[in-house]
């Protein structure tokens, strides 16, 4: 196994929901993988490893992250993100 990923939504606060794409691009750089964005409900979709859960969470503005599914990735060798090479 290379990686615990976790499908998420994240919902942006009130206040922050206009600085939207800041904060969606906040989320890519810690390596979220964008599905889909509501801005007008402040809500992002997307897949993370989910020991980046935590980090989401902890962004100005996020009001919170709900974990949809977590499952275990085990990538090919060749991947970038393969780690065991298995």
């Amino acid at each position: 196994m290379d990686a615990y990923v976790s499908e998420i939504v994240a919902v942006v606060d009130a206040e922050h929901t206009p600085a939207i794409d800041k904060i969606v691009e906040q989320m890519k750089t810690i390596g979220v993988d964008v599905g889909n964005i509501n801005q007008g409900e402040g809500v992002v979709e997307g897949t993370v490893e989910s020991e980046k859960v935590r980090q989401i969470d902890a962004l100005p503005g996020v009001e919170y992250v709900r974990t949809v599914f977590t499952y275990a990735a085990n990538y090919p060798p060749g991947d970038p993100r393969d780690r065991d090479g298995l």
